[in-house]
């Protein structure tokens, strides 16, 4: 069994491109907030095309230009770092969905 404090996770948060959160794009808000936490690393994945609980079909249009395009924000650090942040992360995120799950460090 691996300790608790050697253990990683990865977490990710499903959204929409136009979601905000304090005047601010919330993918934005939250890379910028994981980097002051000293979160190990994060990406920022675009669809092309998703939908959520609402079954509304978000699509992007064409380069540059969105229908609320589907988001999702991937990070990955020890489980101790994910759990401090998640707390806030789920505050900013609302009602986005979020997925953790455990994965092993080469």
């Amino acid at each position: 069994m691996i300790p608790k404090e050697e253990r990683m996770l990865e977490v990710s948060i499903f959204l929409d491109e136009d979601d905000f959160y304090q005047n601010e794009r919330t993918y934005e808000y939250v890379m910028r907030y994981l980097m002051r936490h000293g979160i190990m690393g994060a990406s920022v994945l675009t669809a092309m095309m998703g939908y959520g609980r609402k079954h509304h079909l978000q699509h992007r249009k064409g380069i540059g230009v969105a229908d609320e395009a589907p988001i999702m924000i991937l990070f990955i650090d020890e489980e101790i770092k994910i759990r401090t942040v998640l707390p806030h992360v789920k505050e900013v995120i609302g009602d986005g969905l979020i997925v953790t799950k455990q994965v092993e460090r080469m």
